[in-house]
């Protein structure tokens, strides 16, 4: 379940993991410290207390005063009902070398010259522990199962043993130091927690935003055409970064082998179709001219009334438009004794001019060309064909703009007119022959000067310029 998650929910929360993880260990680990550090204050208390106690304790033992003793014992308790520590003795006994209570903080419950076991289970573990560590040095006795610690200490004088001190704290004791500073760490764990998981969280996010962001492009891939996956991604030296520019490259490099490959399909689509026309148009042409002469004798040399006449006319029409078609069809580019020069602009510019007048366009004419060594009739059925077709597109009143230039290489015809632009849907057929993309024509113009251009070795493109619709064909020159 937590493998199929996103990033953007994997990294916080593994952060957001790791930071609870590290508090609670922190916390966890100061709780016990604290724990220790309050036994280890007890203890030294305790030993300090004991020590001067049993010093104290060794005049009144000597003299058997046991009142005196007594008094001593519950001197602490005095002192520590003043103080209202939590950490205080419960008990204090004296125990002579028998191991029997001597004198007692409490002796109602710890009854003189009884035996150390009487007093309960523990302090008869306490006894035995006693007979089995006898040396004359203070001891801190943590017995297992009972419910408290014991601090012994020996009664010396003149380095005889007159007894053993023992003095009794409740393990209960610890407990409301211990929730005091457990509850303020417990407090100070949630404020941390509350700055720094939104701070995880949110870095977290930010980091794994920019693998979102790749994924998501990369599972565009192959359902989007690659000119359509615009991804705004993280740029930067970093790993992360480096995947990023890469992809973009990548995707860069993908737009440009689909244009290519639309380039190829279109190429191979037009060579197709100029071959499949080309052989129906000399199919076409033997039965046609045949026709013609029919007609054109029976005009000439019948005998014939006026309807049939008029139907011979009718069908001689036909037939000549059938034959314009089937002409246009069969372009093939054989050189010419002339090469294309100025005098083939002038003569461009002056058959174009009636059209140009009748749409009150406004023609922009910027020739700089001399004698090239190229088919004159060619180029000027390519200037022709494209110049007609932008005055025709061009509102009333328009412009028209036309510019030939040359270098050593190449000749460049660029022909502009304003106007709606051509759709988009359209722009990838718009050489095919049949295709139209204004109401009238045959839709044969563009596709024949395709083939003209293509089979002189050129290219030619068509694009939207914002208000204006240009064509460009370059063809080079032969050397």
């Amino acid at each position: 379940m937590f493998r199929d998650l996103s990033f953007r929910y994997k990294i916080p929360l593994r952060g957001t993991v790791l930071i609870l993880i590290t508090s609670f260990a922190i916390t966890a680990a100061l709780i016990f410290r604290a724990y220790d550090d309050l036994k280890q204050d007890l203890i030294a208390n305790a030993e300090g207390l004991a020590g001067v106690m049993a010093h104290t304790l060794v005049p009144a033992i000597l003299k058997d005063d046991i009142w005196h003793a007594f008094e001593i014992v519950r001197t602490p308790f005095s002192a520590a009902a003043l103080t209202r520590s939590s950490l205080q003795a419960q008990n204090i006994l004296i125990i002579n070398n028998d191991n029997n209570i001597y004198v007692a903080s409490d002796p109602e419950r710890f009854q003189m010259h009884s035996p150390l076991t009487t007093a309960g289970a523990e302090f008869a573990l306490l006894e035995q522990q006693l007979r089995q560590n006898s040396d004359a040095t203070s001891q801190v006795l943590d017995l297992p199962q009972t419910e408290h610690l014991y601090v012994t200490t020996p009664i010396i004088s003149d380095k005889v043993r007159l007894g053993t001190l023992v003095i009794s704290y409740p393990r209960e004791g610890f407990t409301p130091r211990f929730v005091r500073f457990a509850g303020r760490a417990a407090i100070a764990t949630l404020i941390v927690l509350g700055a720094l998981l939104p701070l995880s969280w949110y870095w977290g996010t930010r980091l794994a935003d920019p693998l979102v962001k790749l994924a998501g492009c990369l599972g565009r891939i192959g359902r989007e055409s690659p000119d359509n996956l615009h991804c705004d991604l993280y740029e930067s030296k970093d790993e992360i970064g480096q995947v990023g520019t890469r992809f973009k490259a990548m995707l860069h490099e993908l737009q440009i082998k689909q244009s290519l490959e639309q380039q190829v399909i279109a190429t191979e689509r037009l060579a197709a179709v100029g071959q499949l026309t080309a052989s129906i148009a000399h199919e076409i042409n033997n039965p046609l001219g045949g026709m013609l002469n029919t007609i054109s004798t029976q005009k000439r040399y019948g005998h014939n009334d006026a309807m049939t006449d008029k139907t011979l006319a009718l069908l001689e029409r036909g037939l000549l438009q059938i034959k314009d078609t089937v002409s246009a069809l069969l372009v093939e580019a054989r050189q010419s004794s002339r090469d294309f020069g100025p005098e083939d602009m002038d003569d461009i510019r002056t058959l174009i001019t009636p059209d140009i007048q009748r749409q009150q366009a406004k023609l922009k004419w910027d020739v700089r060309v001399g004698t090239v060594p190229l088919s004159a009739s060619l180029i000027r059925q390519i200037l022709i064909n494209l110049l007609l077709n932008a005055v025709k597109a061009t509102p009333s009143r328009g412009r028209v703009f036309c510019r030939v230039t040359t270098d050593t290489r190449k000749l460049v015809l660029h022909i502009c007119n304003s106007g709606e632009p051509i759709p988009e849907k359209q722009m990838s057929h718009l050489f095919e022959p049949f295709v139209h993309y204004r109401a009238d024509g045959n839709g044969l113009g563009l596709w024949v000067c395709y083939q003209i251009v293509t089979q002189l070795g050129g290219t030619i493109e068509a694009a939207n310029r914002d208000d204006e619709t240009c064509f460009t064909a370059t063809i080079p020159i032969p050397s």
